[in-house]
């Protein structure tokens, strides 16, 4: 792995402590992680010990990660349990927790370590919840295949989350913590690209179905196929998912994700009163592959936000 520039705040400090990289040496490679964990909790409870009350009270008013969401909490635990009633069945509803593993988002996902926010306990808040679901689909897998060696039963598991991004974002449905409605589904290639088309479908009539009882008078779905394989999956979900308030199309000039999603993927949006939202996406990625150890395994995942539901009129 290519070594990541530091941050200029990092090369700061290392300047003017003379630790240069051997500090980060061994904090970051040499140092056990059980020494690590008790040596940052050292210094987190030296650091909160100088706090008083008043300092708590102002980080809390320029914190934008713990200030409360914009939506009210009532409509959102109402969307809450119609989105999971929707999508129950096929998909199992698991209540995760709120962390993940150190390193969930970055090994299994790719996503960079600075865009989550870590603990001093080795693990990370999630950012996603497709993410947790995956490990947990992957352990199901796994036991699967330990009973029979080509198992393609299919795990599709359902979550709802508030979820946390440390990368700043824009636009007045923009926050560093929402609620996301999370669908995998984890099987084994079958051949003909079945599970792909059987895994899209049955995600896009989920996430239709909650946004229909919702009462989102519209939705549109965008296909994108980066490897430029799957067109007969694109042309068969194109007329099996299209009807009277839905509307589908290719979107092959799609540059969001495309190294996240390596073939199939989709967004979906609601329009209500003139204006298009975009509420969902999700696609087909490798990530159980490297969880699993195996090149059949196939993992379809999908998110839907909950929260720009609720803000939606």
């Amino acid at each position: 792995m290519s070594e990541q520039p530091l941050h200029p705040a990092v090369e700061r400090i290392l300047r003017e402590h003379g630790g240069g990289h051997d500090l980060l040496a061994v904090l970051g490679r040499d140092l056990p992680g059980a020494d690590l964990t008790a040596l940052l909790l050292e210094v987190t409870r030296r650091r909160a010990a100088a706090l008083s009350p008043a300092d708590v009270l102002a980080a809390y008013e320029r914190d934008r990660f713990v200030h409360p969401a914009a939506v009210d909490a009532r409509r959102l635990l109402e969307i809450e349990l119609v989105a999971l009633a929707a999508v129950t069945p096929p998909f199992l509803p698991v209540a995760t927790s709120p962390l993940v593993p150190l390193g969930t988002h970055s090994a299994v996902a790719g996503v960079h370590q600075n865009r989550v926010v870590a603990t001093v306990r080795r693990s990370e808040v999630t950012a996603d919840p497709t993410t947790s679901l995956a490990l947990e689909a992957a352990v199901r897998r796994r036991r699967l295949l330990a009973i029979a060696r080509r198992s393609s039963e299919i795990v599709h598991l359902a979550s709802v989350d508030r979820v946390v991004r440390a990368q700043r974002f824009d636009g007045p449905r923009s926050f560093p913590h929402f609620t996301l409605l999370g669908l995998v589904s984890a099987g084994r290639d079958t051949g003909n690209q079945a599970f792909e088309l059987a895994a899209m479908r049955e995600h896009l009539q989920a996430l239709v179905r909650v946004t229909e009882r919702l009462g989102c008078p519209r939705v549109t779905i965008e296909l994108t196929d980066f490897g430029g394989r799957h067109g007969d999956v694109l042309e068969a979900l194109m007329t099996s998912m299209a009807g009277d308030s839905t509307q589908v199309s290719a979107r092959p000039d799609r540059a969001a994700a495309r190294g996240y999603y390596p073939n199939l993927c989709f967004k979906l949006n609601v329009v209500s009163d003139g204006e298009t939202v975009e509420v969902g996406d999700g696609g087909i990625v490798t990530w159980t592959q490297s969880l699993v150890g195996s090149g059949k395994e196939r993992l379809m995942t999908s998110g839907l936000s909950l929260e720009r539901l609720a803000l939606t009129p």
